[in-house]
């Protein structure tokens, strides 16, 4: 019998360009710069971000959604330049249907379309 996602569990996913790890909310130290200069990036959000406590609010949510098991959020970091890159996660996630769906996901404007 396969295992199951359990988003209790700390999952981290790597390969030679890129580390997703669980979304903490000390994160926020290394986000906080695209809430600040990068307003583009929030534009079709559900969330509007625009400063570190709007930041500090979309961070805390998806926390929430992971403490009620229905989301599983990761901070991206680039290994090729050694920078964090943004952040994404799973969620709709339905345990008896072994599904999951990926999304939220945002990336500074550096790190997009560099193929992260």
């Amino acid at each position: 019998m396969s295992e199951l996602f359990d988003p209790a569990k700390d999952y981290c996913l790597s390969d030679e360009c890129v580390l997703l790890r669980p979304l903490v909310l000390d994160d926020l130290q290394y986000l906080q710069v695209f809430a600040r200069n990068e307003p583009s990036i929030w534009k079709y959000s559900t969330i509007g971000v625009s400063n570190e406590a709007d930041l500090e609010k979309y961070i805390g949510m998806a926390l929430d959604g992971r403490a009620q098991g229905k989301e599983y959020p990761f901070i991206v970091f680039d290994k090729r330049s050694g920078q964090y890159a943004g952040s994404t996660r799973f969620y709709d996630i339905q345990p008896f249907h072994q599904t999951l769906q990926l999304g939220y996901t945002w990336y500074g404007k550096d790190f997009q379309g560099t193929g992260l």
